[in-house]
């Protein structure tokens, strides 16, 4: 029998990204490529909305 060994499931958010005080960067994706995508889906999923920033142009989320 072979040992399988599971990573990742670590959904600390990662850091905010930017300085802008806008709160759309105040909900930050995990760092790991993995638990993003599964977060970024989950966040889909209850109708958050990824939206852009007025005043810095860079992407973040919002809670519906």
């Amino acid at each position: 029998m072979t040992a399988v060994y599971l990573c990742g499931g670590d959904e600390t958010p990662g850091p905010r990204g930017t300085d802008c005080p806008n709160r759309l960067h105040d909900h930050p994706l995990p760092s790991s490529y993995v638990e993003a995508d599964v977060v970024a889906h989950r966040r889909i999923a209850k109708r958050w909305s990824n939206r852009k920033c007025p005043d810095c142009g860079i992407y973040g989320w919002e809670k519906r």
